[in-house]
Formats: structure tokens, sequence, C-alpha cells
């Protein structure tokens, strides 16, 4: 499977254990960092979307491509590469923020999922290991339909959602209690109602690392309760009951210092992201580990499938 690094800020490319791995790729758009972080109108997104379809030698992926592309501050890259798949396709999205808000007029890194989920091929999405943002006041900017019939279906890291439409969603934790951690024994009674839907296309998978605790990634956000053995056990079942079938996958959450150009990311820079101090090579380190794992756990899972289809 391909690896495509996607150089925005810096992040990726700081890791060389991930950066030489044989056969990946990096595509130089520092020079767009800057001007989509955080946020953008769309106009600027589509010239985004070209600039990446020239680099990647067209606007469509003919194989499953595993991307990585820096910080959680550019999540909605992730609908430009979910735009490159014609096949239908089941999301999973592992991430501590919902990443779905509703009527706000440009592209951020909160509202990505909410357009990737209008794609005529993005049949249902899977939310995973989230916490934040979704029972509080963002509430009423969640994309009730969906949930309701579930073509969003939600797994939360320690806790059910509670309050208002949340009374009427099933949210079973991925944990039993908030000190309990995940093992795959719960994770297949958790998937069992999902497994006909799992089975019927392949899987799209788009990791955020803030979904993590802070002793496992540093990112530029607030940091997640799961561990990385919960991440690679929920990241297994999925694929699993996907039949192995990988669409593609990508990850953001890499940590880089932030330079953002223009007002309006300026302000969101210091309204919405929280004031931590990061070693460098801390964050790093950490986030090597994240990156060089989940590239272990696809390409295993990949084998598996291979393997299994070469005996039918």
């Amino acid at each position: 499977m391909r690896l495509r690094i996607l150089n925005l800020d810096g992040g990726v490319v700081a890791q060389p254990d991930v950066v030489g791995r044989p056969g990946s790729a990096v595509h130089d758009l520092r020079r767009w960092g800057p001007e989509i972080r955080m946020a953008c109108d769309f106009w600027a997104f589509g010239r985004f979307e070209k600039v990446l379809g020239d680099a990647l030698g067209g606007t469509v992926d003919s194989e499953p491509a595993v991307t990585l592309y820096g910080s959680g501050d550019f999540h909605h890259v992730s609908l430009a590469l979910a735009r490159r798949l014609t096949e239908p396709v089941n999301l999973l999205v592992i991430d501590k923020h919902p990443d779905w808000m509703r009527g706000v007029p440009i592209l951020h890194c909160g509202t990505w999922l909410r357009h990737a989920g209008r794609l005529p091929n993005v049949r249902t999405i899977f939310h995973v290991g989230g916490d934040l943002d979704f029972d509080n006041a963002y509430r009423p900017l969640a994309p009730w339909p969906w949930l309701r019939s579930e073509k969003v279906r939600v797994f939360p890291a320690i806790r059910r959602f509670r309050g208002g439409g949340w009374s009427r969603v099933e949210t079973e934790p991925l944990r039993p209690d908030p000190e309990t951690p995940l093992d795959p024994a719960r994770l297949e009674r958790l998937l069992e109602p999902h497994r006909r839907e799992l089975a019927a296309r392949p899987l799209y998978v788009s990791v955020d690392k803030d979904a993590l605790r802070e002793s496992d990634a540093v990112v530029n956000w607030d940091s997640g309760h799961l561990r990385l053995e919960e991440l690679t056990t929920a990241l297994r079942g999925f694929l699993r009951a996907a039949g192995g079938r990988l669409a593609g996958a990508d990850s953001a959450g890499d940590w880089s210092p932030v330079e953002a150009r223009g007002p309006l990311r300026r302000l969101l820079h210091r309204v919405e992201h929280p004031q931590i101090i990061v070693d460098p090579e801390t964050a790093r380190e950490r986030n090597e580990r994240v990156n060089s794992r989940l590239l272990e756990v696809l390409a295993e899972e990949a084998r598996v499938s291979a393997s299994v289809d070469g005996q039918v």
C-alpha cells in the first residue's frame, strides 16, 4: 500500500522512521499550510484540491493509499482525500472531537465530516473515541437526522453522551468504565450489531491523534483518553469486520508550530487552541511511534485480507 506524506507544516517529515519507509512519497505543499490551517473558504479549498490533484497525479485514487499530513488543524484535508474515492465506502473516524458541525459558512477542521457525509459514495460513518463538544453547547450543531437514522454511529471513548437528542441515540462507550481499557473481546461485542453494515463495503479510515492520551501523542489540541493499544485494537476490529477491505486511510494530529496566514486563522488560533507547552523532540518521538504503529497495523491487516482472499 502506498504511503503519501503531504508536507503542509513539517510535522511528519521530521520523523525519519516514517519518511524513510520503502515506497513513501513526500509532496511539498508547505506553501498551502498557512493558507488552509484550521479553516478556509470553499474557493481556496478548491484551489488546494487542484494543486493536490496535480501533486498526486490525478483527481482519483486508483488504489488504496495511506496519507499522513501533519497537524489536526488540517483535518479538513480528509475531505479532499475522501473526494478522491469513487467506490461506495463506509467511513471510520477516530477523533476526540465530532468534526461534524453544520451551518458554518467556511470549511473548518471541525466541519469536514459534515461535508464528507454528503458525498454520494459515503454510506455509513462510524465515529470512535470522541469525548469533547458532543453534548455541550455545540450539541445543536450535530447532524441529528444522520444520528437518528444511523448513518452516523457513535462509539465514545469513556462515557455515554447525555442530554437533548442523545437520549434517542445509542452511544455505548469503548471502555466499560472510565478506568478499564478497551480489549478485543469488548470490541467484538460492541461491533456485533454493525457487522452486516461493515461487511457490506470497503472502509476508509481517518485518525486524529487527539483521541490519544498526551503520553502517547502530542497534538495542537487538547488530548483524549485512549491508549495507543486501544486505538490499534479498534482499528483492527473495524478492519476485520470489513473483511480487511481498506479503501484508504489518513492520519492527522502531528504537532507543529502554528503558522497561520490571515486575520481569521490567527483569531481561530488564539481562541480555539489550548495554551500548551510542547517540547518539539518529545512530540516528534511520540507521534512517530504512533504513525509507525498505525502503518504496521494497516499493513498487517491488508496482508491478512490478501491471504484469506487467496485461499478462496
